[in-house]
Parts: structure tokens; C-alpha cells; sequence
């Protein structure tokens, strides 16, 4: 089994032995280095799991070695997890510091193999300086979180883009009907975008030659817009009879434009409605997704984006580097006497987007709360953009989260401490109710009772009163 080595430990054995890898879609190049030798042992992997076995075999048949890998998180995600799953200690190096080193060190000349050396030697040198340990995988992010809010992300993408084009399309085919659905018409009483309704893209999907729709009744514009009568329906369906009387014949190729359009949007809707359940099933018991929708504004979507990008609010110390690492502050930048403020270009652009998404809809949901009035304070008083202001609420916002975030973390943390000191003073009560022991215990006496009924009732005021003051910060 190979060992897992904490970072004073790893300095003081001096590991002289390192095993760089080099992902690609395929599978993996590996090269094994010493310390002062030249010469190196190359294998290659493809990525079946008869092929990870063999790899995690001659890991763990070297011993004390360094584990370092190209990148993280893409064509490495396979051999990640067989590593977590084996409790191996592995280390990511950036590809653009490796591409240096190699450079430097093995020449411009780039294939797999000296890229793995490369990843090799390069963490072997920041193992002598003492700087490999901030490589180390710590923290991983919930699979399951992060496919499906990125998955979610890019329907979402691609439902805009399709929307897009077919706008192009009822352009081409009718500028009445195209203004019209953009409640742009000022011969339609619609005021409304309704492009993206349920009822207009079944119409259109079914009968996409506008031209036939001046011979539809108002029954059968209510059967192929799905049935139902209902106010809104009905006076949809006879603004739309009125219109079709303008309409031209359009060309069969516009027409069948119209139809794949429209069957694409719905089938994207269907998909997004599918993964917005799945997603609010397989949070139902996360608390950090939980605290964070008891805000107005923050849906399951924006929650679960949020806590699966950032995977553990440990991995930062304080609001400031959250907000850095989001791409909503702003780093030193110094050069001679000039001393100025710049924003950080490397930063995880799907949690910008995420708080700069849940900023506006904070602001629109609760328009009695501080930083709503801060907005408008920045927008009206201060003439500041729109978009600008939503980016400082975004900040603000930042802090809010990281505090609810860290303060789950804390009670967990004394919950922890509150059991350990349970089983350390002999404690007949536990709190984690799932242990399962063969040793039989004593009956509680009343004593027990009375004093384990007094920590229940101190925890949950501490609990409260800790709430209470993250509300009154807020």
C-alpha cells in the first residue's frame, strides 16, 4: 500500500523517486525518475480498467514515490479516481509550468515522453524546495454536482443559440409574425416575448407553413397549440387568427427551417426540465445546497452551480480569495513607483457567471434588502452601468455565501469535537446514532438523561445564536 506522507515528513525522507504522467484521450505515458540519474523508465497505459490495475500495481510496487500528474480534472479524471479510490497520494501540476520546465531542462522538443519526465523532474525539484505540497489533491468536487450543472450549463447555451436562429428564420418567413411574438407588433395586442411559449412552438412545430394557418379555426389552433381554454389562450389564438391574414406563402426549405427548429427547442426545454429534477433529488440532502436556496433569488440551479464549483470552502481562507478565484477581485500590480489595481486573469469563469447570475436575481427577489439598495445607490447616484453595479453586489454576495458556507463547516467541525469528548469522558451517548458496536452498554440512569437532554438544548442555542449573528452581518 503506498503510504500517504504529510508535507514535514516528505522533506525530511527526501523521496528520491518520481513517477510523472502524461494524460491524453487515449490513456497515459508514465516515467519514472531518480534523483541524479539520467536514466528513466517509461510505460505506457491505455485507459481500460484492466490497464488502470497494471498502473496502480507498479505505483504501489515502487514504494515512497511521488505521484505527479499533467493537469487535472480532464483526460486525467480516470486515473484520478482510481488513485483516490487506493488512497494513493497523487500531485497536478499545471501544464503551462511543466511546458517551461521542460523547456529549460529536456529542450524545446515536445512529445508524451518528455512531457511525463518533464511532470517527473519538475516535481522532484519542488519537492527539494518544499513547494510540491500545495500541488496535492485534497479536495475533490462531487461528480455527479458538477456533471450536471455543467451539462445543464451548456443545454442552457445551446437552447439560447436555437432560439436565436429561429428568430432568423420567422424573419425571413414573416416580419409580421416575427414582431408580433416579440410583442413588437403594434397591429397586436402582445406585449410579450412568447416565442419560447409551450403553445407557439407546438403551432409551429406542427404546422410550420405559416401560410396555412389562415385557414385555421380557432378550435384548431387550440388543439395543435396543446388544448386548454383559458383567458390568455384565447385571446393569444385570436390575435394570431388575425394576424394569419397577412401571412404570404413562404418556400418549403423555410418552412422545414421552422419545424427543426422548433421540435429542437422543446426537446432541449424537455432535457433541462429532466436535469433540474435529477438535480434537486440528489441535493435533497446536501445542507450547503439547502442554505444557500433559503435565499430569495437563489434556485436549486444557482445553489448546486455554486457548491459544485467551489467544491469545499476550506480550500480558502477568507472571502477575498473566493472572490479571486470567481473573478471578482482585483490583485496588485506594481511596477516602479506605479502601484495599481488589476483584476485577476486566471478564474473560474462558470462560478463568475453563477454569482454575477444569482446577483441579479438577489437584487430583483428581495428589493427591500440592503444590497439592492446599494445597487441602485450605484446605478442612480454614482451613474455607474448596470452591469458594473451587478458586479459589485456579485462581491458582496461572495462574502455572504462564504460566510453561510464556512459556518456549516464549523458546526460540523463541533459536532465532530462534541463526540470525541463524548467517547473520551465515557459517554453512554453518542452523536453519531449509526455507530454499531458489540460492546453492551449500561442503562442510563436519570443523571444521563437530564445531562444529555442539557447538551442537546446548549447546542442548539449555540446553534441558533450563530445564526442569528450571521443574519445580523448580512
Amino acid at each position: 500500500m503506498v503510504h500517504i506522507f504529510l508535507h514535514e515528513e516528505v522533506r525530511e525522507k527526501g523521496m528520491r523517486k518520481a513517477i510523472g504522467i502524461d494524460p491524453d484521450s487515449k490513456g497515459y505515458i508514465c516515467c519514472l525518475v531518480e534523483t541524479g540519474e539520467e536514466q528513466t523508465a517509461r510505460k505506457g497505459y491505455v485507459t481500460t480498467c484492466k490497464d488502470l490495475e497494471s498502473l496502480l500495481r507498479w505505483v504501489k510496487g515502487e514504494g515512497e514515490v511521488i505521484v505527479a500528474i499533467e493537469g487535472s480534472n480532464g483526460f486525467s479524471r480516470p486515473v484520478e479516481q482510481a488513485f483516490r479510490k487506493e488512497q494513493v497520494v497523487f500531485y497536478s501540476l499545471r501544464p503551462s509550468d511543466v511546458s517551461k520546465f521542460r523547456k529549460v531542462v529536456l529542450g524545446h522538443n515536445k512529445n508524451n515522453e518528455k512531457d511525463a519526465e518533464s511532470v517527473a523532474r519538475y516535481a522532484l525539484a519542488l519537492q527539494s524546495q518544499g513547494k510540491l505540497e500545495k500541488f496535492r489533491r485534497v479536495w475533490f468536487p462531487d461528480e455527479s454536482m458538477r456533471l450536471l450543472t455543467r451539462g445543464y450549463e451548456r443545454k442552457s447555451k445551446e437552447l439560447t443559440a436555437e432560439v436565436n436562429r429561429m428568430w432568423k428564420v420567422l424573419r425571413v418567413a414573416s416580419p409580421d409574425l416575427y414582431l408580433a411574438l416579440g410583442g413588437f407588433n403594434p397591429e397586436v395586442e402582445i406585449s410579450e416575448n412568447v416565442l419560447q411559449q409551450q403553445g407557439i412552438l407546438l403551432l409551429l412545430e406542427q404546422k410550420p407553413d405559416l401560410y396555412e394557418w389562415r385557414s385555421l379555426s380557432m378550435e384548431a389552433f387550440r388543439a395543435t397549440m396543446g388544448g386548454g381554454n383559458y383567458r390568455g389562450r384565447e385571446k393569444l389564438i385570436g390575435e394570431l387568427k388575425n394576424l394569419s391574414a397577412t401571412f404570404s406563402p413562404i418556400l418549403p426549405a423555410v418552412s422545414l427551417l421552422i419545424k427543426n427548429s422548433a421540435q429542437t427547442i422543446l426537446q432541449i426545454k424537455r432535457q433541462l426540465k429532466e436535469m433540474k429534477k435529477m438535480m434537486g433529488e440528489i441535493t435533497a440532502e446536501n445542507p450547503a445546497v439547502k442554505a444557500l436556496e433559503q435565499k430569495k433569488g437563489i434556485s436549486v440551479i444557482t445553489s448546486s452551480t455554486l457548491v459544485a464549483e467551489i467544491i469545499d470552502i476550506r480550500r480558502f481562507a477568507n472571502d477575498d480569495r473566493l472572490a479571486s478565484y470567481s473573478g471578482l477581485g482585483r490583485s496588485e500590480y506594481s511596477s516602479g513607483d506605479r502601484t495599481r489595481m488589476i483584476p485577476n486573469p486566471q478564474f473560474n469563469h462558470r462560478l463568475k457567471d453563477i454569482f454575477m447570475t444569482a446577483a441579479k436575481n438577489f437584487v430583483r427577489y428581495n428589493p427591500d434588502s440592503h444590497l439592492s439598495g446599494y445597487f441602485r445607490n450605484l446605478v442612480k447616484k454614482r451613474g455607474m452601468k448596470s452591469n458594473e453595479a451587478y458586479k459589485r453586489v456579485a462581491r458582496a454576495l461572495v462574502r455572504v455565501i462564504f460566510r453561510i458556507l464556512r459556518s456549516l463547516i464549523e458546526e460540523t467541525l463541533e459536532e465532530q469535537k462534541w463526540s470525541e469528548s463524548d467517547m473520551a469522558s465515557g459517554s453512554d451517548f453518542r452523536s453519531d446514532n449509526s455507530h454499531e458496536s458489540n460492546i453492551s452498554l449500561s442503562s442510563p440512569t436519570e443523571y444521563d438523561k437530564e445531562r444529555e437532554g442539557k447538551i442537546k438544548r446548549e447546542r442548539k442555542a449555540s446553534s441558533r445564536k450563530r445564526r442569528k449573528v450571521l443574519v445580523e452581518k448580512m
